[in-house]
């Protein structure tokens, strides 16, 4: 009896070889933006009001962006043109301009200022 559960147990053990591997799990596709290629910079920005904002400026295949994120809500806006006073990006009734310390936003006639914050 112990040798043949000795005998059956080597099968068994032999038999579960990961030789074909789990089919189950997919394979990690390249991506057509890789890390080396993206570049984002992200800085903190203070509105006069005393409220703080992550501003993003980014370079991706489709072009130049900046995205700003407050109070849990983000805004993405496409670069239109460069300037001798700072970036232009706008998007349907969203322009923002941006230089080196100052990023003013213009929203329907609604403007807000966001200075670079210190340390940044």
């Amino acid at each position: 009896m112990k040798k043949i559960l000795i005998v059956l147990t080597a099968v068994v053990l032999t038999a579960c070889g990961k030789e074909s591997g789990n089919t189950g799990v997919v394979k990690e596709q390249p991506e057509a933006v890789s890390p080396q290629n993206a570049k984002e910079e992200t800085l903190r920005y203070v509105a006069d009001d005393g409220s703080s904002a992550h501003v993003t400026f980014g370079d991706s295949v489709e072009g130049k962006y900046i995205s700003i994120r407050s109070n849990n809500k983000t805004i993405r806006v496409k670069h239109e043109a460069d300037t001798d006073s700072g970036d232009i990006y706008r998007e349907h009734d969203i322009t923002v301009t941006a230089n080196d310390s100052l990023v003013t936003i213009d929203q329907a006639g609604a403007v807000i200022e966001l200075r670079k914050a210190r340390g940044q």
